[in-house]
């Protein structure tokens, strides 16, 4: 860090204080005390609270991966002195696992059956145990029965479907129904968050796998989404069934999510889908960087004037950074995008991080109700969908 300008050492540090105040130092978001529990919650979880009882399998939430993951990040951005993030990580997911009488490991309390009941969202945390794949073999067994839950189209679900045939459609790219609890289609089947939560595990595994049929599959969903869901302003739609039926919402955070899939899918798809995936990217951070602030925030409705109720953001924003920060460190973007990143992290630094207390994170916002984008209550402090980037996007200034 010592080649970097006074201000970023100050906002690296700020950051850092942050995530170890809200993780490895707190005395409350102790994972394997917080998963045991029934009546415990991380202290990031806002969105479910309301029941005295955890929702079904709530800790396997993709927000909890999320910051998790960033946790990761950290520890691989910095190996030598990022031992206590992985350790809690790992303390996280050997908490979720479980053996039946065959000597079987599963997730926990039957969570993949929760999985293949709800949708996309409930994939995502799977991402992060391909990061630390090789830490326990028990993972090996629990990754091959959700990608087998997602890819197999012989493999019956214990809900009784074949997931790849039942809730992916030609039609959508191949892409799935972002949710399919109830087995029927939600208003909007594709949303730019669900290709988050899905992709960049399919992308991980099928590498490990070396299942190269899945990874041209995967380039061609993200090839369909720019095709169809990118608008003539160079920002993308929330969510869509096809170019003409769109949910016509630029949300941040739905961006962001995509953002973040673009890049972490791009590290393992082989070369050569590399091009055209640069330029996807290339064309996704230039529609967004015409829209960002001059503060350097994006707002929650990028492309609509800042108000009480559209207000500058944080999860959409670290999104951003950490798409191009770590799309500049890969190679995939150009110098230049490294500095509008850096000016990003400043400014949630120096705006809306507080005494150990991250500002204004939207809590959340469906494709399938159009009245939920501008709520002054859902901004929220230490939300976990924003807390999580945040700390992605720390990990990649890391690099710095």
């Amino acid at each position: 860090m010592s080649n970097l300008t006074a201000d970023i050492q100050a906002s690296i540090l700020k950051a850092k204080n942050y995530v170890d105040a809200l993780t490895i130092n707190s005395s409350c978001n102790i994972p394997k005390e917080v998963v045991s529990d029934e009546h415990k919650f991380f202290s990031w979880d806002n969105e479910k609270r309301t029941p005295s009882v955890k929702p079904y399998l709530f800790d396997w939430s993709y927000y909890n991966g999320v910051v998790m993951e960033g946790l990761y990040d950290t520890y691989e951005a910095r190996p030598d002195e990022g031992a206590e993030y992985k350790n809690y990580v790992l303390e996280y997911l050997n908490a979720m696992l479980v053996t039946d009488e065959n000597g079987v490991h599963h997730l926990s309390r039957n969570l993949a059956g929760y999985v293949d009941h709800h949708g996309a969202d409930c994939y995502k945390t799977a991402a992060l145990v391909m990061k630390a794949f090789d830490e326990n073999p028990a993972y090996a067994e629990v990754m091959a029965e959700l990608y087998r839950d997602l890819t197999d189209p012989k493999h019956v679900n214990s809900k009784g479907d074949v997931v790849v045939e039942k809730y992916t459609e030609d039609a959508l790219g191949n892409n799935y129904w972002h949710c399919w609890a109830g087995g029927q289609p939600p208003k909007y089947k594709v949303w730019l968050d669900g290709i988050y939560m899905l992709q960049p595990f399919l992308a991980h595994y099928a590498a490990k796998i070396g299942d190269t049929k899945q990874l041209a599959i995967i380039n061609e969903r993200l090839n369909w989404v720019t095709d169809v869901m990118l608008a003539p302003n160079g920002m993308y739609y929330h969510a869509c069934n096809s170019r003409e039926d769109v949910c016509a919402y630029h949300w941040t955070r739905a961006m962001g999510w995509y953002a973040m899939a673009m890049v972490d899918v791009m590290e393992v798809l082989p070369e050569c889908y590399i091009e055209e995936r640069k330029a996807a990217l290339k064309l996704f951070a230039d529609g967004m960087l015409k829209y960002q602030d001059e503060s350097g925030l994006w707002a929650n409705l990028a492309d609509q004037p800042v108000t009480a109720t559209n207000r500058l953001e944080v999860s959409g924003t670290a999104m951003m950074i950490y798409m191009m920060l770590k799309g500049v460190r890969k190679g995939w973007l150009n110098e230049s995008y490294r500095e509008p990143a850096i000016k990003a992290f400043n400014a949630i630094v120096n705006t809306n991080l507080h005494d150990n207390v991250l500002e204004d994170i939207y809590l959340k916002a469906s494709a399938n109700n159009t009245n939920n984008y501008e709520i002054t209550e859902y901004y929220l402090p230490d939300e976990g969908k924003g807390s999580g980037p945040f700390i992605m996007a720390y990990s990649e200034m890391l690099y710095l």
